[in-house]
């Protein structure tokens, strides 16, 4: 990953069902939580890949190019080590903006956690090259852009992608023993999730990292279906909402399918 700084630049999440469970791009509007009252911490923020773009490519949280198309719309941030935690923080949303320079348009912009920056310090945050002009003024990205640093005021809210969460199985599946599937678009502020599968015993599950779990059955065939169980948890550990999703990975799963639910934290 590349960190866009002064000395190193000149100028420097889908498709939509039709049904009624979709993922719907509207409803990604973290203001209808309430988090006025939640105070703002400072950091630094510099920005990474195209000026218009959503950052990387393949971030460490297994994203893709999902987090190119609404509801997230390349507002990603890779960031430090305290906020990443080992992939804990993939999905998690930030208010960010920043108020100190005069290119700098004061108004909150949410983006979500979709990669990694090992070299930046614990709280950093690196925008994609669309989040970064997104709290510039209008008509005042490029002179941010090339500014390549600024001071950011963050804070954690509650995500509000929609009804809906979004498996994803991913390339590294060897059908029928083995599968990678991500959890995409969960909603709320929970530090991470637990997963647990329904009536399989004997089937092995494990976080491979970020936002990808793996499942693994002693080198027999899967079976599926495969209920999965959501389980929001929190820092102090106290225990959030349990969710089910009734048999999201069908029998017939394959590499590269989008299987959504109907519900959603």
């Amino acid at each position: 990953m590349k960190v866009h700084t002064f000395t190193l630049v000149v100028l420097c999440s889908m498709l939509l069902s039709t049904t009624c469970y979709c993922i719907n791009p509207k409803f990604f509007n973290p203001s209808k939580v309430p988090n006025d009252e939640k105070p703002w911490d400072q950091a630094q923020a510099t920005w990474y890949g195209t000026p218009d773009g959503a950052g990387s490519e393949s971030g460490a949280c297994s994203y893709g190019k999902t987090v190119e198309s609404p509801p997230i719309s390349k507002l990603t941030a890779a960031v430090g080590h305290y906020i990443f935690r080992q992939g804990y923080g993939c999905g998690a949303c930030y208010e960010v903006k920043c108020t100190d320079n005069a290119a700098c348009s004061e108004k909150p912009v949410t983006v979500v956690v979709s990669d990694e920056c090992p070299s930046c310090s614990g709280y950093h945050f690196n925008l994609s090259g669309a989040a970064f002009a997104s709290i510039a003024n209008p008509g005042q990205q490029d002179i941010l852009h090339k500014l390549g640093q600024v001071n950011l005021q963050y804070r954690r809210v509650s995500c509000s992608f929609g009804n809906s969460i979004a498996v994803r199985i991913g390339e590294n599946s060897r059908p029928p023993t083995y599968m990678e599937a991500s959890i995409e678009y969960v909603n709320g502020d929970a530090e991470y999730i637990d997963l647990e599968v329904r009536d399989q015993s004997f089937l092995t599950v494990s976080r491979v990292g970020g936002a990808t779990w793996s499942f693994f059955f002693a080198g027999y065939n899967l079976q599926p279906p495969m209920t999965l169980t959501l389980t929001q948890r929190y820092s102090n550990g106290t225990k959030g909402k349990t969710i089910q999703l009734p048999n999201i990975i069908p029998v017939d799963w394959k590499i590269g399918q989008l299987y959504q639910s109907k519900t959603n934290f």
